[in-house]
């Protein structure tokens, strides 16, 4: 059972949605969670259906992409989840750009997760927000994607200005949205791809240091959080660190004359 007062309101409301979706035989879904409370989620699940395994519980989540961080939870009767679909999930995404991109700010993560705040959301009805740079070279400028519970879709859509830029806004569908992560190449060596050897090259931090991250439940691997630094890692596993953040393991498979191996760690940037 979670500790703190937040956790078990939360914890409460995910079984009730377990349980409303068992008892009427429905999807239901949640507002927008952050890793951690993904793992609330499936214990609350585990509480419901004491003998499956959490890779089977009824349970799906989604973020709008991928490689989401935030996400929206489906509760499920167990019957359906060989019916899964990510266009079932209320999640839209907009597109914020400048209407002039030669005035248009370097405008952050911050500046736009602000900007939607301010008009009336909550967090938990966002959720990931991307940015990058569009337009040719040499007149680029910053454009950001808001994932958000489709209910919120038409009050974003009304936004026309963040900091001292102008900008239009448009709902584009998910499939339509074509992202390409980046990443920064971190190599290293290990006697065995242990997560607690993994994660010293990708944090550049001591064994002791990592141990301790471990135990305090600060590492996510593929959204799960894990407290076992013996656990040995798979090729594309995700890693977030909190405080850290987010890589992807990639082990080359060459091992050194004195028997270790040479892996490489792509940090998300």
């Amino acid at each position: 059972m979670p500790r703190s007062k937040e956790d078990q309101i939360l914890y409460k409301r995910f079984r009730d949605l377990g349980n409303m979706a068992y008892q009427r035989g429905i999807c239901v879904y949640s507002d927008f969670v952050t890793i951690t409370q993904q793992e609330l989620a499936c214990q609350a699940l585990a509480e419901l259906y004491p003998d499956t395994h959490v890779e089977q519980l009824p349970l799906y989540a989604y973020g709008g992409y991928e490689e989401a961080d935030r996400r929206v939870l489906m509760f499920m009767p167990p019957e359906y989840m060989d019916r899964i679909s990510d266009t079932q999930f209320p999640i839209s995404c907009i597109r914020i750009a400048p209407v002039n991109r030669k005035f248009g700010e370097a405008l952050t993560h911050r500046d736009y997760l602000g900007t939607v705040m301010g008009m009336g959301l909550e967090r938990d009805q966002i959720g990931d927000i991307l940015v990058r740079m569009e337009g040719p070279e040499g007149a680029s400028a910053a454009v950001g994607y808001v994932f958000c519970k489709s209910n919120m879709e038409s009050l974003i859509l009304e936004l026309d200005r963040i900091r001292h830029t102008t900008v239009k806004t448009e709902c584009i569908p998910l499939n339509q949205l074509h992202w390409e992560q980046k990443y920064k190449d971190i190599s290293g060596s290990v006697t065995t791809p242990r997560l607690d050897a993994v994660l010293s090259v990708a944090i550049r931090t001591s064994r002791t240091q990592g141990l301790q991250l471990i135990r305090d439940g600060n590492i996510y691997i593929n959204g799960k959080c894990c407290t076992e630094n013996a656990k040995l890692l798979r090729e594309g596993d995700i890693i977030s660190v909190r405080g850290y953040g987010k890589y992807r393991f990639r082990q080359t498979g060459v091992r050194s004359k004195k028997g270790r191996y040479h892996i490489m760690v792509q940090q998300y940037i």
